[in-house]
């Protein structure tokens, strides 16, 4: 809790979203009576942190040093939404985290909201006024680039840092990081269920086994229902039977999604665009095999090292998904690559290159 209340300190403008993930948090992904109550208790903070500022005299607000930059998070609520205009008076002082550009590059993937509609523009605006990007992959450095490019905005700076293994120190932490086995064999997709992530195609290929009396393992799908998955939902009510071989978790804790991750025969990842592809570099962290799409980001994601399949492909999907199910040799050789190519991301490798970035950039600055 006290780590949720420093974060509405340092960004008071956030939102209700913000409030959940918050609480989501304290509470360990767990809803129920707890949930509300902290989501509550976050929300009463922000708004009294919201009015002490604005009622503050001007010289009573303490300014910020000539060199410290303020890191915000590339979001549609900050960047699109009613406090835009808190963010843009503080342009020259920023720095931003960018996960990804899909509003632009695949508006029909997220929704044509007023918000996702303008955050190409207000992204155009933060690289005009010198802030620096601080990116979750190469490919969205580069992607970043070349939009700037075609925009004719002037190059952006660009940082990259490396995605942190934040489930898998959790793990750790706990002595739950070894593998377990199941006591079914499973298929894991770890993602929020929207029309980006393509659940869709897995379950036409789960469709197709049982159509053509294949037993697939089960495939389990952990994390929350989000947007877009009218086509989703349409096709799991015509194909009653599905649901006796795939199971929708719902919002889970970290505690549960390492369970899954430990005993899980390998993962999937048919994701149509990423940033980076969390449940794949994941998969990878805790030493299971992961079949994942071409988006560029998640092949950087899974290092190289994993089959890779165009999200549209379905029958190169069905015959990788049914080689891995039937083939022990094969997810043999893919656990061994990942056990002498890949190592977790601590976090405090995340942060290193954050502040690194932060004080060449403050350097870079100061020469001017």
């Amino acid at each position: 809790m006290s780590q949720a209340f420093e974060a509405v300190r340092q960004q008071p403008w956030g939102k209700r979203d913000a409030d959940r993930h918050l609480a989501k948090t304290v509470t360990h992904g767990r809803k129920g009576i707890a949930y509300q109550a902290t989501k509550l208790l976050i929300r009463a903070y922000r708004l009294y942190q919201r009015a002490r500022i604005r009622s503050a005299p001007r010289q009573d607000v303490p300014s910020q040093p000539a060199e410290a930059e303020r890191l915000v998070l590339i979001s549609h609520h900050i960047l699109t939404g009613d406090d835009r205009a808190a963010v843009s008076e503080r342009a020259g002082d920023l720095a931003f985290l960018c996960h990804d550009l899909i509003p632009t590059l695949r508006p029909d993937l997220v929704g044509m909201s007023p918000g996702e509609s303008r955050f190409g523009s207000y992204l155009e605006h933060l690289v005009r006024s010198g802030a620096p990007a601080f990116c979750a992959s190469d490919e969205v450095g580069a992607t970043l680039t070349d939009h700037m490019q075609q925009a004719g905005v002037t190059q952006p700076v660009v940082y990259r840092f490396p995605m942190p293994s934040i489930l898998y120190e959790t793990a750790s932490r706990m002595g739950e990081a070894s593998r377990i086995e199941a006591a079914e064999p499973f298929v894991l997709y770890c993602s929020t269920i929207e029309v980006r992530k393509n659940h869709i195609l897995l379950a036409r290929i789960w469709q197709q086994a049982l159509d053509e009396g294949v037993k697939l393992p089960r495939l389990v799908c952990a994390g929350r229902w989000g947007w877009m998955i009218d086509p989703l939902r349409a096709y799991l009510k015509a194909h009653p039977r599905l649901l006796e071989r795939v199971t929708f978790t719902g919002a889970i804790s970290d505690e549960e999604l390492i369970q899954y991750y430990r005993s899980a025969s390998f993962g999937v990842f048919p994701s149509h665009i990423e940033g980076w592809g969390y449940g794949a570099s994941e998969c990878l962290d805790f030493g299971i095999p992961v079949i994942v799409s071409t988006a560029p980001s998640l092949i950087e994601a899974s290092g190289g090292l994993m089959p890779a399949i165009d999200s549209n492909d379905q029958a190169g999907w069905y015959a990788a998904i049914r080689r891995m199910a039937e083939d022990p040799d094969w997810r043999s050789l893919l656990a061994e690559r990942i056990a002498e190519q890949h190592r977790p991301t601590p976090a405090a490798a995340s942060w290193a290159a954050i502040k690194a970035g932060l004080q060449a950039s403050a350097s870079s600055r100061s020469r001017f």
